[in-house]
């Protein structure tokens, strides 16, 4: 499809959604190393930038994404089966599009922390847990102060990171313990896709998490006192 095409598509679009003959509205296809797309109004003019790695998709996915991204940009309800049907279609077609690159993880997360040591902390926590069956990814604590992100796993960095704001001599070591055995159930257990939709904390995930010995103690003293720190 070419851009001229894509614009006449998203006009077509445009007027169907919205009842609507007219619109400005530009819309072309990007290079993009990601399947990210880009759709902003401004000055009275909608314009659109699609990945062009789905320059050759079907004419019905094109015009599923088009009607996602008109409707986020007006912060209309999108239906769930039309993102259902698009990410069904990049699924299944993933092969067709190039690998993102990613950048290694910055060199200045650290695991060795005042209080506290994630690697020897990953690791004691792999032989109890996980048969010393992980792999260790690069560890380290968060490079800024984070009280709503407490820790995360990045698959394709190989990157484990826990807020630093638990690096405190007021923080249990099971604190830290748990935050790190979440993270590592990430690596243990396969992202779930189901009904076109990533589940990152599927049931068994959550399943898994409630075994840890401290829990209930842990969501307790994060309630009380995680503001504090």
């Amino acid at each position: 499809m070419t851009d001229r095409e894509l614009e006449q598509l998203c006009t077509d679009v445009y007027c169907s959604v919205f009842n609507k003959r007219k619109a400005r509205l530009e819309a072309c296809f990007y290079p993009s190393k990601a399947i990210r797309h880009t759709i902003h109004l401004k000055r009275g003019v909608i314009r659109i930038k699609i990945a062009d790695a789905l320059q050759d998709a079907p004419e019905i996915i094109l015009k599923t994404l088009c009607t996602i991204l008109l409707l986020k940009l007006f912060k209309i309800k999108v239906d769930r089966r039309l993102y259902k049907a698009y990410r069904e279609y990049l699924h299944a077609n993933s092969h067709l599009f190039p690998e993102s690159k990613h950048r290694p993880p910055n060199p200045r997360y650290t695991a060795r922390g005042v209080y506290f040591d994630l690697e020897e902390i990953f690791d004691r926590l792999n032989r109890m847990y996980f048969q010393a069956q992980l792999e260790r990814p690069v560890l380290g604590w968060s490079l800024r102060k984070a009280y709503r992100r407490l820790g995360f796993y990045n698959k394709e960095k190989n990157l484990l990171v826990i807020s630093r704001i638990f690096d405190s001599a007021k923080t249990p070591l099971y604190v830290v313990e748990y935050l790190m055995y979440h993270e590592m159930l990430h690596i243990a257990i396969p992202t779930v896709h189901a009904n076109g939709r990533r589940k990152i904390h599927s049931r068994h995930f959550r399943l898994k998490e409630r075994q840890f010995p401290d829990y209930d103690r842990v969501q307790k003293w994060l309630d009380k006192n995680l503001k504090k720190l």
